[in-house]
């Protein structure tokens, strides 16, 4: 999908990674020196954003069940009963 395409989509995570893309493009086909330097800059905030977003988008990790929950208040119990020892 092209940039204007995902722009006009309006999926925020779709046209970060195609701006990615020809941000990259861009620095891989310039040879000046200043204009790689701020083409970086942007690539890298770009990418900043999509890590952002991703994260933000990806499921929350499961919880322990409740044995889980029993074993570990066990173990705290018997690291203080040891302490006290």
């Amino acid at each position: 999908m092209s940039l204007h395409e995902s722009a006009r989509g309006g999926d925020r995570l779709a046209t970060l990674t195609a701006l990615r893309d020809v941000l990259a493009e861009q620095i891989d086909n310039t040879e000046s020196a200043r204009d790689v330097a701020a083409l970086s800059l942007r690539l890298m905030d770009v990418l900043r954003q999509v890590d952002e977003l991703e994260k933000a988008s990806a499921p929350a990790a499961p919880k322990g069940s409740g044995i889980d929950e029993v074993n570990a208040r066990r173990a705290a119990r018997e690291a203080g009963a040891a302490r006290q020892a």
